[in-house]
């Protein structure tokens, strides 16, 4: 399991990641209990994009070793970035897990390698997206984002570290989502250390 929080800055995106992967039996309980190694963080550095992901840990793979995401023209902001997200990007990340064996089965009755169950972190020239498991993609107002099994105290955590704090640098941002992470740590079972950062700022 996971939990991943990011800040979306004025031209930035910081992002924390914890490391612990929980394998769970059929009766829904921990059956083990694993620390990723290097190279193996649940945020990958992909070309000139960021991109993370609770769920499977099979997702994880792809995005780090199998998924050329395509890159935007110089250039791109705001709503000509959504359309390029929407347009090229998504159907792209589609593609390669479906290429993978990592896509929800067509019915209720076929079978398929792999069923999509994760939520997708994007971060690209300094921007956050949400990407969901029927591949649609959300930004939030309020510029915090959590995923995972800890997002819950990790969102909780940020409102509290981050009230009465109108700009926030990306040094400070880091600062905050470690400690929202290890906030959620406490009370998740299924978050632990160690915990990662990104930093991700705007192509001037």
């Amino acid at each position: 399991m996971t939990t991943i929080i990011a800040i979306q800055g004025d031209g930035f995106a910081a992002v924390s990641v914890d490391s612990r992967i929980s394998t769970i039996d059929d009766g829904g309980f921990a059956s083990q209990i694993t620390t990723l190694g290097p190279g193996s963080c649940k945020v990958a550095k992909n070309g000139k994009y960021l991109l993370g992901a609770a769920g499977d840990m099979r997702a994880i793979n792809i995005l780090h070793h199998a998924f050329q995401p395509p890159i935007p023209p110089p250039g791109t902001k705001g709503s000509k970035l959504d359309q390029f997200i929407t347009t090229k990007f998504i159907p792209a990340l589609r593609a390669c897990f479906e290429n993978q064996g990592y896509a929800a089965p067509e019915t209720d009755t076929s079978s398929h390698i792999a069923e999509h169950a994760s939520t997708i972190l994007v971060v690209i020239d300094g921007c956050i997206y949400v990407v969901d498991g029927d591949y649609s993609w959300t930004s939030d107002n309020s510029r915090v984002y959590a995923l995972g099994t800890g997002s819950s105290y990790a969102l909780g955590a940020m409102s509290a570290i981050m009230s009465n704090k109108s700009e926030i640098k990306p040094t400070q941002a880091k600062t905050m989502t470690l400690k929202a992470l290890k906030i959620a740590s406490t009370f998740d079972p299924y978050t632990g250390g160690p915990f990662v950062t990104f930093i991700q700022e705007e192509e001037k």
